[in-house]
């Protein structure tokens, strides 16, 4: 059993709007439409703030508000996409102290089983009254959707419609009792028409003829793209008229997304008579069957119409525009490729189209006015962002702000006022260009969307993944590095200082807010440093014979209270100025002296022969420091051959006195110690009651007890054997002020990079895990950092332990080479860390402990495709296509590229150009005892070809300086067809070339590259995906199913296939016999490997709605590993999706996997009762045309995001008790809810 979780949310942006409450602060909201989610932010003077978001189950495709004015509240329409397509009816609400919620009010299901879905408008649109909505969901058909007073739901019924292929609808005219519907299709001569027609909610259909307002138009044909999809389809407006504009005007349609944008006006009143009455004598000739006088009659209606005003369009496809004023007189235009532009409708003293080029943007899919001249673009293709329109350039100032056409007349923005006072009543429209971009950036929102490809990789070898890209498309092509981990901000520097391996800060007193000093501690020495002011440190090292040992490595080192007996001969203990200073040979008494602000010595040298009891001094004679801790009243000593001594300082008489030791001994030898620690686990007491000893042969930890009043410190507590000894030790509470100590942690840093941890309870072990940081030793050291308590851990790399939702949690600190870290607080550098590296001392601030770090390189049209990565030369390579812009009909120059970049910096190291006409469509490194290779497959794309006929696979030869990557053709083999994929097979090449598959055999016999063709196989219709494992070849046909392949003996064996209709678009194998895949109706499945008799069979085991399409699956995961021996769950595999998602798939052991089905089945029951959507049914798997009668429900998978609501429930004992008992008794669940609780914590760390 598998579980779906999601580790980066879909970020793509689809649909975007704009609304506002009456008499609330605040009162405008901006809700942002992803894929699956709603984003509501308010709008407020410093920007935006995220107010409220809510889940979809389904895919969005549209979002409208209902123009209902209300003081608190507002009715949302969001419409989800096919296979299963919903209307959802939601209300968002501002309650008086300012706090919001959005709740559903109601599903309106739209899916129809015999019904095809409209193939060019998909939509939904609401009157401006609030009245009625229409959704465009299916052909020849619209759903009525009549709503309510308050924008809630009515009643609803079906109006049929003769325009089968609808490009784009919009009302033009509302009352109560009757609408008007503008409607732009393709009729069955393929020609572009416009029309209106009435709705009659009372009669409950659509005019069966055109309304009067706009009988049918002819528009032109050849203005518009030829490939109509989301892109190429003309958009309408309606323009209403206002009592300044000119007589005539009487309100009009606007067409863009063409090669002109055009305004249309309505018929006037006394046109609309004499229409009628041609339109009764047209009747008549149809009842006398005059044809020849009724196709005279149309063929008139099609020359006659002509457009109000005109202006050309200069750009590519229109993919979102947005009204900016109340009078819709002005309007934002946005192209694919980013190209902003502002249309102006000037209607009063003739009728002018003005266009202003603005500048260039991300590749807009929706844009929404918000106010002073601010606006939002959502985008799927590139970050959305926050802009501003600015009156005078902002930068690029010596360029054009929009490219345009030499055969397209421009005016620049100074000539535009003499233009319109003096305009030429034959000139409807004028085009503005001038220098410079007017639009500014204000907030850029990352969008990793679509994800094309992606590699999963440790460049540094720090132990620590990252996720590298192909994300973005059209003008915003860029790579993504993705790394998880929390955020450093470094605020000040101390070079030139090697070699550190502690560090501890330093107060002036025990009990002061701030420190004051830091000593550092190298291999050889000790260095001593002090905070002069915000902008200064010195160093302090002074005499060494009157202050700090400077000339041996300081072991510990800790400010100190005073411990005193008050009248009851109990402790007290007080603020001192006090430090204690432990180096190999003993220990330093040093008080601090504000008026020098120097620490000077109050004591000698306190030697080890001085703890020896009388006549036992030979017992210590020779023995050294080897380990220390300090705490607030304690001092801890590892000697070495295997003694622990703790001690205790009286200050009266400032001598160290003895309380305990402990000789150990292992397998009949001395064993010893590699690590001590003190630290309190109550931390509002001076003293600990447990102490924590590591061994460095036996590679184990045992807890010491100091309760007995005997003075013996008898072990309580044993971890297991590890596989590398303790290099530091923390038993640490993460919780401050918790009396019952019930979230105290035994953490042992091992020698091998990695970090064990014990649940401490009731002076038991429990809840081992393990982490890996690298493969350094790990030290560990406690830091406050804020409110938080936490554990800096140091190894090859860095890492944060903290709590969070109830469990301890592990967060990468984005930095390399950290030898030592500790906190600092001062009052320049407040909350903060300071780290050693090579280099020196970095101090800084620590936030957002958790978070996802992702670095964008940018690429601009090359979109990369494929990316590889070559570890002998420490390269990416990125297979990139470019798309010259061109205005809309005209011919769009396509070049491929592989680019190479490096794989630390990305600095771009070489570049190698395709054919003229080749795009790259797979890579595959290899390397050699003669080098690097990369094996590149590409497709020549001829216009009149329907199936690609000709392909190339060439292997490039690389080689690379310190500064650049060469790389020139070895070897190239043409082929007949597109070679979709790529994948190495026993050090050969096998290639999916349309139907085929073939297998290459790199042959350096003769000393120049040769591939040799040694097997094909031909059995299939289009294979698109192929992977492999050993000899094992999985092929997947984008039209058919999957196979199972082996390559023996230079032959393809057929091991099993799938015979159904699967479609798939994205395979990857598990393990020899199991693989998961997706294909392109946003299922998931799995199969495996089956005997059956003679033969083997491929059995699916899992199947599943995900609702989105990916693209790739990486076996392993990016966040920290945590193995946890009592929990079993394994993260396997990333898969990346169109919409920008990361998701993890994680292996479950089939007993959990029977508890956490039930958990799942009884959650979605109690959810589903409480008015909300069906879990079962979203993610049963689907067809296009919706859910298949031989799936009941998704199997073999879980959807972990849906699970982890159950801890929504935890603190609701009601609620909690119906998921737990289920509707009845078979579905009661046998696991108890605090292990369920833990094993969904557990599932949360793992994405």
């Amino acid at each position: 059993m598998k579980v779906v979780t999601t580790f980066h949310p879909a970020s793509s942006v689809v649909d975007s709007l704009k609304f506002r409450l009456k008499d609330e602060q605040p009162s405008e909201f901006l809700v942002v439409a992803k894929p699956n989610r709603l984003d509501i932010y308010a709008l407020l003077p410093e920007g935006l703030r995220h107010q409220q978001g809510l889940d979809i189950w389904g895919r969005v495709r549209v979002i409208r508000a209902v123009p209902v004015l209300s003081r608190s509240s507002i009715s949302l329409l969001v419409l989800t996409d096919h296979p299963e397509p919903e209307l959802i009816f939601l209300s968002f609400t501002v309650n008086g102290a300012g706090s919001t919620g959005i709740t559903v009010t109601k599903y309106l299901s739209l899916f129809e089983h015999s019904a095809r879905p409209a193939e060019f408008c998909h939509t939904l649109l609401v009157d401006p009254s609030g009245g009625v909505a229409v959704v465009s969901a299916y052909t020849g058909k619209l759903k009525v959707v009549v709503l309510d007073q308050d924008g809630g739901y009515d009643r609803d019924f079906d109006a049929s419609i003769t325009e089968l292929n609808l490009l784009d609808i919009t009302f033009v005219s509302t009352s109560r009792d009757m609408y008007t519907l503008a409607m732009m299709h393709i009729d069955y001569q393929q020609r572009l028409q416009l029309l209106t027609r009435d709705l009659s909610i009372e009669d409950l259909q659509l005019s069966p003829l055109p309304s009067p307002l706009l009988p049918s138009l002819p528009v032109p044909g050849k203005l518009f793209s030829t490939v109509m999809d989301d892109d190429g389809t003309p958009t309408i407006i309606y323009i209403p008229s206002y009592k300044d504009d000119d007589d005539d005007f009487e309100g009009g349609i606007l067409i863009i997304g063409g090669r002109k944008i055009m305004l249309y006006d309505f018929v006037d009143v006394e046109t609309r008579a004499k229409r009628e009455s041609k339109k009764k004598r047209a009747d008549k000739r149809k009842t006398t069957g005059d044809a020849e006088a009724n196709n005279k009659e149309k063929g008139v209606e099609w020359k006659k119409r002509k457009a109000r005003a005109v202006v050309e369009w200069p750009w590519a496809e229109v993919t979102a525009w947005c009204r900016v004023d109340d009078k819709e007189r002005k309007y934002l235009i946005g192209d694919r490729y980013g190209r902003l532009a502002l249309l102006s409708i000037n209607l009063s003293g003739g009728t002018t189209l003005t266009l202003m080029a603005l500048g260039e943007t991300s590749a807009s899919t929706t844009l929404t006015y918000l106010a002073n001249q601010v606006f939002y673009n959502g985008s799927h293709f590139g970050s959305s962002q926050l802009l501003q329109i600015t009156t005078t350039p902002s930068f690029a100032l010596d360029a054009p702000t929009l490219p345009v056409p030499s055969t397209i007349s421009t005016i620049s923005p100074n000539a535009l006022n003499s233009y319109m006072s003096g305009r030429n009543n034959d000139v409807s429209g004028y085009i503005v260009v001038g220098m410079g971009s007017y639009v500014t950036e204000l907030e850029s929102f990352n969008n990793l969307a679509p994800i094309l490809d992606a590699v999963l990789i440790d460049t540094d070898g720090s132990g620590q993944n990252e996720i590298v890209t192909c994300s973005g498309g059209r003008s915003t092509g860029s790579i993504k590095v993705i790394r998880s981990g929390a955020d450093f901000s470094e605020k000040a520097t101390v070079q030139g200082l090697g070699n550190v391996t502690h560090i501890w800060p330093l107060k002036e007193m025990y009990c002061a807010p701030d420190y004051a000093h830091v000593v550092v501690s190298t291999l050889q020495e000790t260095h001593v440093f002090r905070f002069d002011n915000a902008s200064s440190i010195s160093s302090i090292n002074g005499d060494k014979n009157t202050g700090f040992i400077t000339d041996l490595p300081t072991i510990a080192v800790s400010n100190i209270l005073r411990r005193t007996r008050n009248a009851e001969n109990k402790s007290d203990y007080l603020d001192s100025r006090f430090v204690i200073q432990v180096v190999s040979k003993g220990l330093l008494l040093l008080e601090y002296d504000p008026g020098v602000r120097q620490y000077s010595r109050a004591t000698e040298l306190w030697t080890l022969e001085k703890f020896a009891d009388p006549g036992k001094e030979g017992l210590w004679k020779g023995r050294e420091i080897v380990a220390a801790n300090i705490n607030a009243s304690q001092v801890v000593l590892a000697l070495n051959w295997g003694r622990v001594v703790v001690l205790t300082l009286n200050v009266d008489d400032k001598r160290f006195i003895k309380l305990r030791e402990r000789n150990f001994v292992h397998n009949n030898r001395d064993a010893e110690i590699s690590a001590v620690s003190c630290l309190p686990q109550d931390p509002a007491k001076p003293f600990a009651l447990n102490i924590v000893v590591g061994f460095w042969t036996s590679k184990h930890v045992e807890i010491l007890s100091l309760r007995p009043t005997d003075g013996t410190m008898p072990t309580i507590a044993t971890t297991p054997v590890f596989s590398s000894a303790p290099r530091s030790l923390l038993l640490y509470n993460f919780t401050s002020g918790d009396s019952k100590l019930s979230n105290v942690h035994l953490l042992i840093g091992l020698t091998d990079g990695s970090i064990a941890s014990f649940l401490y309870r009731n002076d038991q072990l429990l809840d081992q895990k393990l982490v890996s940081i690298g493969s350094l030793p790990v030290t560990m050291r406690s830091c406050r950092i804020g409110t938080r308590q936490t554990v800096l851990a140091c190894g090859s790399r860095t890492a944060i332990l903290f709590w969070e939702k109830e469990r301890l949690m592990y967060s990468p600190l984005i930095l390399k080479d950290v030898t030592a870290a500790a906190e600092l607080s001062t009052s320049a550098y407040p909350s903060s860390i300071v780290l050693a590296n090579s280099d020196g001392l970095v101090f800084g601030n620590v936030n957002n402990f958790d978070k996802l770090h992702i670095r964008s390189i940018p690429l601009g049209l090359n979109n990369p495709l494929r990316v590889t990565h070559i570890p002998a030369l420490r390269i990416f390579a990125v297979a990139c296509r470019c798309v010259t812009p061109a205005r809309i009909g005209d011919l769009e120059d396509i070049r491929g590229s592989i680019q190479v970049f490096d794989d630390i910096s990305f600095n771009k190291l070489g570049h190698f150009n395709l054919e003229q006409g080749e795009e790259p469509t797979s890579m595959l490194s290899f390397t050699t005892n003669s080098g690097s290779y990369l094996c590149v497959a590409a497709v020549t794309l001829e216009d009149e070809d329907t199936e690609a006929s000709k392909g190339r696979i060439f292997i490039l030869e690389m080689t690379s300086n310190a500064l650049q990557v060469n790389m020139s053709v070895a070897t190239s083999y043409d082929v007949k067809g597109c070679p979709y994929a790529l994948t190495s097979v026993n050090s050969m090449i096998a290639a999916a070339v349309n139907s085929m598959v073939v297998v290459f055999k790199m042959d350096t016999g003769s000393g120049n590259m040769i591939m040799a063709k040694i097997a094909t196989w031909n059995h299939n219709y289009l294979v698109t995906s192929l992977v492999s494992r050993g000899d094992i070849i999985l092929l997947g046909d984008a039209i058919s199913s999957i196979s199972m392949l082996r390559l023996e003996d230079n032959r393809l064996h057929l091991i099993a296939r799938d015979y159904g209709a699967l479609w798939p678009t994205c395979v990857e194998l598990t393990s020899n016999s199991t693989l998961i895949g997706a294909n392109s109706e946003y299922n998931l499945y799995t199969f495996s490997l089956q005997n059956s008799g003679t033969r083997q069979l491929l059995e699916r085991d899992g199947n599943y709605f995900l609702g989105d399409l990916v693209n790739k699956f990486l076996p392993g995961t990016l966040s920290s590993q945590e193995v946890s021996l009592d929990a079993p769950m394994q993260p396997q595999q990333l898969f990346f999706t169109s919409a920008g998602l990361i998701g993890a798939i994680i292996d479950l052991a089939d007993d959990l996997a029977l508890d956490l089905t039930g958990l799942q089945r009884n959650l979605s029951n109690y959810i589903q009762k409480q008015e909300g959507p069906n879990h079962t049914r979203y993610r049963t798997p689907k067809n296009v045309r919706g859910r298949s009668d031989a799936d009941a429900s998704s199997f073999g998978f879980l959807d972990g995001d849906f699970l982890e609501r159950f801890l929504q429930f935890v603190g609701n004992p009601q609620a909690l008790k119906r998921i737990m008992e289920g509707q009845s008794e078979p579905e009661k669940l046998t696991i108890s809810a605090d292990r369920i609780q833990k094993v969904l914590e557990s599932m949360q760390s793992m994405h």
